[in-house]
């Protein structure tokens, strides 16, 4: 017996051809609009269901994407849709197709997670840390997200890791979820959130230059880690702690980072706007101006005025005033928790 076809749902027929090249329009990538315009509007069959070739305005060109009437925010475009007329029904209706079990809802939530925008879950302990950075980016990009802020020993290693274990073996903070997707270890979350977020550079030399970024300011971030925590070795006691900070105040680690944006002379350090790096850079360069100021001694930011240029710059972006009002800029620098020589506060 030959199988039986499933009854369908009339068809959307769309004139595109009110479309033309260089026309601005809104168009989805990863459940999430972006401006950009046509490049051009395909007749051939083989690209019926997506036939219109679109360029994201601000981005390189290989992420040029075909797409389809329903991932593109367009008014001529909407106004021409109209219901292919439906061919003339035979006498027997034709007996619906058997589905498994559940085959409804998966092919509703395929379709709802490719089409809806990025919602995250959050993990770090409540602190600033590493988890400032990511918490920067979710709001810079206007990303729904919740956050789980762990206040002690047992929160986390009791409570919080082993179900961050179960669907991650690497589970560690920061921890970022987002739908099936669990991504632990703190540059793999900015890979993550740069590519999802168009964050990590508009073409390979500014993905290069984002991740070289990123690895130079994770040195940072370790090297003052090893300054603030008795456990990790280096500053045994408080003298030790203070003789070493008094160091790094007179000498702060951002030579390079000035170096950089003299040799670019750009706004943020990959280009005119942030990328993932820079908020990697700016939390590193506020957490070294606070610890001069516990140390009574000037503010680092006079010794590289570019790195000020750009540290003020960015504390000005409209869409960072909510978090810097919050509770969570508030928060320690470092974790008390880890009988810090510095808070932060």
């Amino acid at each position: 017996m030959a199988p039986r076809k499933e009854a369908k749902a009339p068809k959307v027929e769309v004139d595109y051809s009110v479309l033309e090249k260089g026309q601005r329009i809104q168009a989805e990538s990863d459940g999430t609009y972006y401006a950009a315009e046509v490049v051009i509007v395909s007749k051939s069959a083989k690209k019926a269901k997506a036939p219109v070739k679109v360029h994201f305005l601000g981005y390189d060109e290989e992420w040029d994407l075909w797409l389809g009437s329903e991932s593109i925010r367009c008014k001529a475009l909407k106004a021409t849709e109209t219901k292919a007329e439906e061919k003339p029904k035979k006498d027997k209706a034709p007996a619906k197709e058997k589905k498994g079990k559940g085959d409804d809802k998966k092919t509703s939530e395929k379709t709802r997670s490719a089409r809806d925008p990025l919602e995250v879950e959050m993990g770090y302990w409540n602190t600033r840390g590493l988890g400032a950075i990511i918490r920067m980016i979710l709001e810079y990009k206007g990303v729904k997200y919740t956050g789980t802020q762990y206040s002690s020993i047992e929160s986390w290693f009791v409570e919080g890791k082993p179900k961050i274990m179960e669907k991650n073996p690497l589970a560690n903070l920061p921890y970022v979820i987002a739908g099936d997707v669990c991504v632990c270890q703190s540059n793999a979350i900015l890979g993550f959130l740069g590519t999802r977020l168009r964050l990590g550079g508009n073409n390979t030399p500014d993905r290069l230059k984002n991740e070289q970024l990123i690895s130079e300011i994770t040195d940072v971030w370790n090297d003052r880690m090893n300054l603030v925590y008795p456990f990790k070795q280096e500053c045994r006691t408080e003298d030790e702690f203070k003789a070493k900070a008094e160091k790094t105040c007179d000498d702060p680690p951002f030579k390079k980072f000035e170096a950089w944006l003299e040799f670019y002379k750009t706004d943020y350090f990959v280009g005119s706007k942030p990328c993932t790096c820079d908020f990697h850079i700016w939390e590193q360069l506020d957490h070294n101006r606070l610890l001069a100021e516990k140390m009574g001694k000037p503010n680092i930011l006079e010794k590289f005025p570019l790195c000020k240029a750009f540290y003020d710059r960015f504390r000005a972006l409209e869409s960072l005033q909510k978090y810097f009002e919050s509770d969570d800029y508030k928060l320690n620098v470092n974790n008390p928790l880890g009988a810090t020589y510095f808070t932060g506060l």
